[in-house]
């Protein structure tokens, strides 16, 4: 069974060679922290996958949980900030190689030339509501031009990591961004899911920049790429919350969800982006959303709006 270091609580081992770091997030964002993986490979190095948020508190959880290993490399499963705002200053320190999936490269590029604000008046946002969606869309979804320039490869689908002594291949599961990626050892049983598949908390989709693709088709067909892996002992490493098994079945449910809220859309055809995503279905309600997660949810109703319309 996993357990916590004694010396440290944040760091806890999953299997011999892979730990997983508690990396307090800040404060008001949600969550109380996201999860770095430490893999240790054959030569002695460590590979750190999602190195968590841009603070100097989670800076010194991550270095303390290293505890002056070398890193050999760091590994992005995606480009928001409480995953990848730790990279740049990690890799200055350390030498190490800043890698992500080649569509998170696009995406980044794209952020930080600046992308345009959204069109609050063709979705129907009422005038006083315009000025907070508007400062939540002025907020950058990661630290995009440091990161970009942190970033020093890329990496595709099926390929494996440089990794001596282990096999860990990549999954690119777009949806969550447009090139969101997971981690599969088959051998060790073990997928790092980052923010595509979490135990209990439904990921929003479409939060990495403009796609030439649906995301909410996208997010589908990753979430059955996936599933696929699990033949029932799959161990799932989420970027937030806790390891948890039962992968296919998560995935069934997140599908589940958002075939849902694609019927709810799908029964009021008519009316603006606004009007229809008042009449949905959402956790915290309606009248809770505010800021970054109402525009969110504007944002993923307009998805659900095209995905009907392709799926006719």
């Amino acid at each position: 069974m996993p357990s916590s270091s004694a010396a440290d609580p944040a760091v806890e081992s999953i299997t011999p060679g892979v730990r997983r770091v508690r990396v307090p997030m800040p404060p008001g964002t949600g969550l109380p922290f996201s999860n770095a993986y430490l893999i240790a490979d054959a030569d002695g190095r460590v590979h750190v996958i999602d190195p968590g948020s841009p603070t100097r508190e989670a800076h010194e959880t991550l270095r303390a949980a290293l505890g002056g290993a070398p890193v050999a490399s760091i590994v992005l499963t995606h480009l928001h900030a409480d995953h990848s705002g730790g990279a740049a200053a990690l890799a200055a320190e350390t030498g190490a190689s800043v890698l992500v999936h080649e569509r998170e490269r696009a995406g980044l590029a794209l952020i930080a030339a600046g992308l345009p604000a959204p069109d609050l008046e063709a979705w129907g946002v009422p005038a006083d509501r315009r000025p907070e969606l508007l400062a939540a869309a002025a907020v950058p979804t990661g630290p995009a031009a440091q990161l970009a320039d942190a970033v020093t490869g890329v990496l595709t689908d099926g390929v494996l990591l440089d990794l001596p002594g282990c096999r860990l291949r990549v999954v690119g599961t777009p949806g969550h961004t447009g090139g969101h990626l997971c981690l599969h050892d088959e051998e060790a049983g073990l997928l790092i899911t980052g923010d595509h598949v979490l135990p209990t908390v439904n990921s929003g989709l479409g939060l990495g920049g403009p796609t030439h693709s649906n995301p909410i088709a996208d997010y589908l067909d990753s979430l059955d790429r996936v599933a696929q892996l699990d033949r029932g002992d799959l161990r799932a490493l989420p970027g937030h919350e806790d390891p948890f098994t039962g992968l296919r079945e998560r995935c069934s449910a997140l599908a589940a969800h958002h075939l849902r809220r694609a019927d709810e859309v799908a029964a009021h055809p008519g009316g603006t982006v606004w009007e229809t995503a008042r009449t949905l279905t959402w956790t915290g309600g309606w009248d809770a959303l505010a800021g970054f997660t109402l525009l969110s949810a504007l944002r993923q109703t307009s998805q659900h709006r095209e995905f009907v319309a392709r799926r006719g």
